[in-house]
């Protein structure tokens, strides 16, 4: 039976026998170019064989912020609780870790400052290192703060994240101290602290920072989504 394809003001566009494919061979998803459906092309990148979507080059661009892909067809967690099962945040980047006291006074003075990070879904895995080249004007009973974390962390109750400071330079604190940081709630900054006592840890002061101290940490924390 002959067929016909019209458009809305009753135009033929297409008849039986009359449409071609450009570029086709076995399994191309086919496109059309135009305004035209008569212009469909196989596209040799783009393929589907039943089972498995397979792209040959180029990228796949998720086009709306919040949507990624779906696992939700994997058996879930038998004893915790799903939140999300979309993979929709995928992101390499640099960052410029500053150097603070807790009252607000910025190190005068950085070189060799480097902030680099990767965040996957909701978790950014962060590494950084600060050469404090002065401190002059900085206030030495304040607690040392490096600010400017790409993210801020999520702001759910009693979800601080630890970070760890496996190098320094310059420190003036007890041998067999170890010198650790806390990333608190809704926070893009990190205190720092050191385990200093039996009874736990103490504020990491800019008088335990020498000036030319190095500070080498890395760490992950979790953000909004």
């Amino acid at each position: 039976m002959a067929w016909t394809f019209y458009n809305s003001s009753g135009e033929a566009l297409i008849e039986d026998g009359a449409m071609s494919i450009a570029n086709n061979t076995n399994n191309r998803v086919v496109t059309a170019t135009g305004a035209d459906p008569a212009s469909l092309n196989g596209e040799a990148n783009l393929t589907f064989d039943g089972t498995d979507l397979t792209v040959g080059a180029g990228n796949v661009i998720i086009g709306t912020a919040g949507k990624g892909i779906d696992f939700a067809a994997q058996t879930a967690t038998a004893t915790g609780s799903v939140v999300s099962e979309v993979f929709d945040h995928y992101e390499e980047g640099t960052f410029s870790p500053l150097l603070y006291d807790q009252a607000g006074n910025a190190a005068p003075s950085m070189g060799a400052t480097v902030g680099r990070y990767t965040r996957i879904g909701n978790r950014v895995h962060f590494h950084f290192q600060i050469l404090a080249d002065d401190i002059t004007g900085m206030t030495t009973s304040s607690q040392v703060v490096v600010r400017g974390l790409p993210f801020t962390s999520v702001n759910v109750t009693n979800t601080e994240h630890v970070i760890g400071f496996g190098h320094g330079d310059g420190f003036a604190v007890t041998a067999g101290s170890y010198v650790n940081g806390l990333i608190g709630v809704n926070q893009t900054y990190i205190y720092m602290l050191q385990w200093s006592a039996t009874t736990g840890t103490a504020d990491f002061l800019i008088s335990n920072l020498s000036a030319d101290g190095k500070l080498k940490g890395t760490g992950v924390y979790e953000v909004a989504t």
